[in-house]
């Protein structure tokens, strides 16, 4: 199984049962640590509850002075807008006077107004996962298109190695892979609700 690309966040169908849960002794974190080894990734999991539940947003623009101050390279969709004529209905191009200075600054307008920054939040797995926590990604919630109407969608995954407590016969720590969203973009299709699962 596979994760979509559209899944903000993974459903966990979790027993009821406390015998199914990991004991004091199950949880030495050096044990478990060297059982995953170099896939332990403490940028995006967590040992011990964060004291901070919401990370912020990663906007591509600062701002300087009351000004927008653009942060890394100008998406290519935004790049190839054409501000230098318009098309008329017959088909020919009308050449209009808007000086480079100010397409530029349009550019950065239209930029910053469909904007698609993957927000993080931690969020708490359970006793049978470990690490416990993990810094999951979500897309924000507004409108991303001028005018109004297409929204932020997942667009990519990325997959981070946890330890998932495992019972059948016996129980006992299994490597798996959970998807977190890594990038947004902006859609007009539906499904951003659906879930994932890990594998």
């Amino acid at each position: 199984l596979r994760p979509n690309p559209a899944a903000s966040q993974v459903e966990l169908m979790e027993p009821q049962d406390p015998s199914t849960e990991p004991r004091p002794q199950d949880l030495n974190s050096t044990i478990l640590a060297a059982k995953l080894g170099p896939a332990l990734d403490l940028e995006y999991s967590s040992l011990t509850k964060p004291v901070n539940d919401i990370v912020t947003q990663h906007f591509p623009f600062r701002t300087r002075k009351g000004r927008l101050v653009p942060i890394g390279s100008m998406p290519k969709h935004v790049k190839d807008v054409e501000l230098g004529y318009v098309r008329l209905s017959d088909g020919s191009k009308l050449k209009t006077r808007v000086p480079s200075k100010l397409r530029r600054k349009l550019r950065q307008l239209l930029w910053a107004l469909t904007a698609c920054p993957v927000g993080h939040r931690w969020r708490d797995l359970g006793p049978r996962f470990w690490p416990r926590w993990l810094k999951e990604g979500h897309c924000p919630s507004s409108s991303c298109s001028v005018p109004a109407g297409m929204k932020c969608r997942p667009s990519a995954t990325v997959h981070k190695s946890l330890l998932r407590w495992h019972c059948r016969k016996s129980c006992g720590w299994i490597k798996v892979q959970y998807p977190i969203v890594s990038e947004c973009s902006c859609s007009c299709g539906g499904g951003g609700n659906h879930s994932g699962g890990y594998t």
